[in-house]
């Protein structure tokens, strides 16, 4: 069919809108069909024009089902990426319902981008095969996200200038521009993936760093540091989201000496916090029981949401270490810490540097799951938790922390004898891109991939392809993407 309106003199577009109304597909798959692509063949020429994402068939197949239940919403990057591939421009891959039911932000970037599309001429048959998936581009794509670089990067020589026409002593101007740096990746830290960031908080704390080998007043030196602790502790974070638990403890005792040239006590008990979830996850829980009990002191005077964080993080150490008693004790001491909340300075910052009450359900029920007989409160307690995130304020969305909970909440079910639960639990995981697969999203999935291996779903065709799957999830994570020499 195809072919004949190609020989008839059609064009893509018609030929695609010929295909939507006879397969009765959305103008996504219709578009795919137009060239004659099948879904692998798309998904081997993503792998070459945008080698930094990644797709495969089962996602491709649930962008082109969107908004039909059970489909995936594409990303404005995913929608760009297939124009290119599609020879077309991403508005013409959607039906004017789907456009509508996309996230707003995502929306206007798409409609910012759509007017930059340049549609190349067609390719020659021959160019079309499968054997030349390396072509050329086939759309110029405007490049919105080398622009934003570009302006980002702009914003951080103009900070190095101000601070250097300031003179010895850091102004408030310098002052200024860097708290709202800092700010800006607060924020950006629980939503955006990490090899987006990256390089951005080690360019911010080389300025930071630069600046405190000067002379500052007292005050603004106090403030500096405050501020350098921060992007130390940020960067301890994203250390520990890329596997390495070392370096990460190297940048947290950077951003507990910070704060205490700071003499900042929510700074400190933060960092103490920071280094207990960083020994929780690699595997060394009497080291985590004993920074968050180290934090706890600062806590009390500082009284931040950080005095909730540390009790949370102490519960789910006890439960992995078999102590059922303090773990419950630790959950009970974290809610009513909640009631005597004074946020402070890192609550203000906002995002990563404070903890919100759908964070603190995450860590019930990551406590929850690892107490026999408590798998139907654990399970419940993730759904609230994931409840409690649907209906948050953007800035306290944190794909991470969801991911987390519907993972825990996989593995509550798996210990029901729920596998079909736990499927349906996991799938968003599951369907996170690469850049999002960071290190404790991965030992949560695979404690999953432990709970199936009890006698229960031994010879269970379904949980070994669980399994199998979650074997190739794991073995590309966003570590993966960065940048050599990052």
């Amino acid at each position: 069919m195809r072919a004949r309106m190609e020989n008839q003199g059609r064009g893509q577009e018609e030929i695609a809108d010929e295909i939507r109304h006879l397969c009765r597909c959305t103008r996504m798959a219709a578009f795919r069909m137009a060239l004659g692509l099948s879904q692998p063949e798309v998904v081997d020429r993503w792998r070459h024009q945008a080698p930094t994402t990644v797709i495969d068939q089962p996602m491709l197949s649930r962008l082109e089902l969107f908004p039909a239940a059970g489909s995936r919403a594409p990303q404005a990057a995913q929608l760009i990426t297939l124009a290119s591939l599609y020879r077309t421009t991403p508005l013409r891959l959607l039906d004017p319902e789907a456009l509508e039911r996309l996230d707003p932000a995502e929306r206007d970037v798409l409609i910012r981008c759509n007017a930059g599309f340049t549609v190349s001429p067609a390719v020659p048959a021959a160019e079309s095969s499968t054997s030349t998936a390396r072509a050329r581009p086939l759309v110029q794509i405007p490049a919105s996200d080398s622009l934003q670089r570009e302006v980002e990067m702009a914003a951080r020589r103009a900070l190095r200038f101000a601070a250097l026409a300031e003179g010895s002593n850091i102004g408030p101007e310098t002052l200024d521009q860097l708290r709202a740096e800092v700010v800006r990746l607060a924020l950006a830290y629980p939503q955006q993936s990490l090899p987006v960031l990256l390089g951005d908080l080690i360019d911010l704390q080389d300025v930071a760093f630069r600046l405190l080998e000067g002379r500052q007043r007292p005050a603004e030196a106090a403030e500096m540091y405050l501020l350098a602790g921060v992007l130390s502790g940020m960067l301890a974070k994203a250390s520990h989201d890329l596997g390495d638990p070392h370096a990460a403890m190297t940048q947290a005792r950077a951003s507990f000496v910070c704060a205490d040239q700071a003499g900042h006590d929510g700074l400190r008990a933060w960092t103490k916090g920071l280094q207990s979830m960083v020994a929780y996850w690699a595997g060394w829980p009497h080291e985590a029981v004993r920074y968050a009990q180290a934090g706890a002191e600062y806590a009390d005077q500082a009284r931040g949401t950080t005095a909730v964080w540390l009790p949370a993080q102490e519960a789910r150490v006890w439960a992995v270490l078999g102590n059922g008693d303090q773990a419950i004790a630790a959950i009970e001491r974290a809610d009513a810490a909640r009631d005597q909340v004074e946020h402070d300075e890192l609550d203000e910052l906002g995002g990563i540097m404070t903890f919100s009450r759908p964070r603190q359900l995450y860590y019930a029920a990551d406590t929850r799951v690892w107490l026999p007989g408590d798998e139907q409160e654990a399970e419940r307690v993730a759904g609230e938790a994931l409840t409690a995130y649907s209906e948050a304020a953007p800035e306290e969305r944190s794909y991470s922390d969801e991911a987390g909970a519907r993972a825990d909440q996989a593995l509550a079910r798996a210990a029901m004898g729920d596998l079909d639960g736990a499927m349906e639990a996991l799938r968003p995981v599951l369907d996170l891109p690469v850049d999002q697969r960071i290190g404790g999203i991965v030992v949560s999935v695979m404690r999953v991939h432990a709970a199936l291996c009890t006698p229960d779903f031994r010879g269970v065709a379904a949980a070994r392809a669980l399994q199998q799957e979650i074997e190739t999830y794991g073995q590309v994570s966003a570590r993966a993407l960065l940048p050599r020499g990052r």
